[in-house]
Formats: structure tokens, C-alpha cells, sequence
């Protein structure tokens, strides 16, 4: 018997082959099928998926074959994976000096056959092999070694898919972490901020009641603009913790529901002045989505067209509508419009607009969150605006 020796590249094929993390992992249907394929099509009593591991090659799925694991020294895929651009094929192992004495060849299970396909990464590296074997001399016909080498390339394609799964998640737990981290940070940052805005509006405030009889008419413009600078950093503080709440909080799990039942949802959460009237079109239609954040996107959304309404009686539509890949939802006003120039910046973060004829003056921050969240369902928002007569905010979600 003659053990292999190690491929030039061991180093790097050892650590490619870590990165899967497949090793002593329990059997898996995919690799059990293409195993029990491979034997019956080759007619074969044995075929296994053979990984070559440091010391040991270890056997990720296997038909007639009882043993989960050898010594690397005595296997035969470790003479496969020095030459991974090709099968190894021999014969007669009884005829064959590698082999004629492997205690696999001289007892059980006796193997007098063996054809194995090197398992060959995208970097080039053989992992390992899969392999058909006989207990008599035997040979595969050429049209049996091209299907057995498409089934070793099914092998690779469900251990780079897998490899490609668990890269996956990693980023996504990384991405949690981080999103944690930085609500964490983004509180802590707020309270630094809140706290001495709260004491400088406290502090204007007593001023002005206390001292008013002292103060001359520079000195109250002063203490009003200080007054109000702290209140309206105070709110964008409020703002911001909003935001981050709504968009690292929204849970992204579908559900059947509908549309109707959103608007329920809505109309508990929204608070609709006596001059605003609010349509609905399609209650019944049947949506599958996130109803969660498909209420937060409305209510943001509505919110701003109450606040920013200039007309006498104002109106807002809603309305769902199925589409060739999803769904079509659209929240129209009839409030003072959007300039066109600032349609491409409008869901900015911080990003305000001077409304003639609205008292109220957000933040900047609603649109914002509106279009993190149509993110988080992979769609996207655009708006159609007419000054004076209104705009309409079209969402476009795929399923």
C-alpha cells in the first residue's frame, strides 16, 4: 500500500475546506440523493462523498458503506485530489501496488472497484471526492463518468451554497449588532443633547417671566429665539430616536390581510381634524406583506398631509392596487404640492420644506423614515406634485 502524499496546495486547500463548516455535520438530504443517484446509475454497491481533512477523510453522505470515517492513510480519495482535473478510475485494486494491500481491499468491504470525481472548489481546490465503488473488478462506460462528474459539481454547488448561507448570516447578525449599537448610541447621544436643550429653554423661560420688566425688546427677541431654537432641537431629538425605533424596530414578517384591515389599523393610530376628510378605495383587497410597516408608512405619510394642508377642507385618498409583481399603494392630498426641484431630495434625513400658508414646521425626518421602511420590503416611493393642488406619493412593493 502506498499512502498519498500531500497536494502542493494543502495549506490552502484545508483552510478553503474549514470555510465550508461541514465537517461532522449529520446527514443531509441533498447529499444523501446525489449519493444514492450515483450508485444506482453507476451500478455500483457503494458511493460516497468522500472530504479529505487533515488526518482523516470523513464521509458527508454514503450508500453500502458503514464506516463515517478513516485514517487519511489508507484512503484512495487521497490519491484522487492530487490530480483534480481528473477521475481516478482503477479497475482492479488487487492488481493496483497503491492499493493491493489497503485493509479496505483485503477486508471488508472488500473493494476491488473504485471511481472517484474530485470535488473542485471555485478557487480550484479539490475538498474531496465523489466516489463509486465495487466489490468485484468492474468499469464505468463513458456516458456514466460524464453524469457522475455533473453530480460532483451538484456537490460543490450545495457546499458553495451553503458556504454563501452562512457568510449571510454572519452579516446579517453583524448587521443587527450593529443597528443595536447604534440605537444604543443614537439614545445616549439624544440625552446628552435633550438634556442641556430642556435647561436652556427652562433657563430662557424663567428669564422672561421673571425679568421681563428689565429686559429691553433686544433682549425678549433674544430669549424668544432661545426659547424657541431649544424647543424645536428638543423635538428633532424626539425625532430622531423615532426614526431609529420605527426603522430597526419594524418587525418584516407577511402576512395575509386586508387592506382594510390596515386602515382599522391606521384610523386607531391617526388623528383626523374635523376639516379632513379621508377616502378609501379597495377595503377588500387581499394583500401579503408586512401589515406593520405597511401602518407605519401610512401613518407617516397622512400625518404629513394633515400637518402641511393648506386648504379649507382637505382631503386625503387611500388606495391598494394589485400589480404584475406586487402591489400599488397610493396616498393622495390636495394640500399646497411639492416643487418639483425638491422631489429627488424630499426623503433626505434632516431635509425640510417651507410651506407658504402651514403654520406647522417638521424636522425632516418623516419622509425619511417612510422610505426606510418601503426599503425594508424592497419597493420604492415615488411622488407626483402638482403647487396648489396637491401630490400623491405612489408605493411600489414586489412579492
Amino acid at each position: 500500500m502506498i499512502t498519498a502524499r500531500l497536494p502542493e496546495n494543502e495549506s490552502l486547500r484545508l483552510a478553503e475546506l474549514y470555510e465550508y463548516n461541514i465537517l461532522d455535520t449529520t446527514p443531509e438530504q441533498e447529499y444523501d440523493d446525489i449519493t444514492k443517484i450515483a450508485s444506482d446509475l453507476c451500478k455500483m454497491p457503494i458511493s460516497v462523498i468522500s472530504l479529505i481533512d487533515k488526518d482523516r477523510q470523513w464521509f458527508k453522505s454514503r450508500v453500502g458503506f458503514n464506516i463515517g470515517q478513516t485514517g487519511r492513510d489508507i484512503s484512495i480519495c487521497a490519491h484522487t485530489i492530487l490530480t483534480p482535473n481528473d477521475m481516478l478510475e482503477v479497475v482492479d485494486t488487487n492488481y493496483d501496488e497503491r492499493f493491493n494491500d489497503n485493509p479496505c481491499v483485503i477486508n471488508k468491504p472488500y473493494i476491488a472497484y473504485y471511481a472517484g470525481i474530485p470535488l473542485i472548489s471555485t478557487q480550484g481546490n479539490a475538498m474531496g471526492t465523489l466516489c463509486v465503488m465495487d466489490t468485484k473488478p468492474n468499469q464505468l462506460t463513458e456516458a456514466q463518468k460524464l453524469t457522475l462528474k455533473a453530480l460532483a459539481r451538484v456537490v460543490m454547488a450545495h457546499m458553495e451554497l451553503r458556504r454563501k448561507n452562512m457568510l449571510l448570516a454572519e452579516k446579517t447578525q453583524q448587521l443587527e449588532q450593529n443597528n443595536n449599537d447604534l440605537s444604543q448610541f443614537a439614545h445616549v447621544v439624544a440625552h446628552d443633547i435633550k438634556s442641556p436643550c430642556n435647561s436652556i429653554h427652562a433657563a430662557a423661560t424663567i428669564l422672561k417671566q421673571t425679568y421681563k420688566d428689565n429686559i429691553d425688546d433686544d433682549g425678549m427677541e433674544m430669549l424668544n429665539m432661545m426659547i424657541s431654537t431649544s424647543m424645536h432641537a428638543s423635538k428633532m431629538v424626539d425625532g430622531i430616536l423615532s426614526h431609529t425605533k420605527k426603522v430597526n424596530g419594524a418587525e418584516i414578517a407577511r402576512t395575509h390581510f386586508k387592506f382594510g384591515d390596515a386602515i382599522n389599523d391606521l384610523k386607531a393610530l391617526l388623528t383626523i381634524p374635523g376639516n379632513t376628510a379621508l377616502e378609501v378605495q379597495n377595503l377588500d383587497l387581499e394583500l401579503y406583506t408586512s401589515k406593520t410597516i405597511i401602518v407605519q408608512i401610512l401613518l407617516n405619510l397622512c400625518t404629513n398631509a394633515i400637518k402641511h394642508n393648506d386648504k379649507t377642507q382637505a382631503r386625503i385618498t387611500l388606495s391598494a392596487d394589485k400589480t404584475e409583481d406586487g402591489y400599488l399603494f397610493s396616498v393622495k392630498d390636495n394640500g399646497p404640492g411639492i416643487p418639483e426641484k425638491e422631489h429627488d431630495n424630499i426623503f433626505e434625513l434632516f431635509r425640510t420644506l417651507e410651506t407658504s400658508g402651514v403654520d406647522s414646521k417638521g424636522h425632516g425626518i418623516g419622509l425619511a423614515t417612510v422610505k426606510r421602511l418601503i426599503e425594508k420590503l424592497n419597493g420604492s416611493i415615488e411622488i407626483n406634485s402638482e403647487l396648489g393642488k396637491g401630490c400623491e406619493f405612489k408605493i411600489y412593493l414586489t412579492v
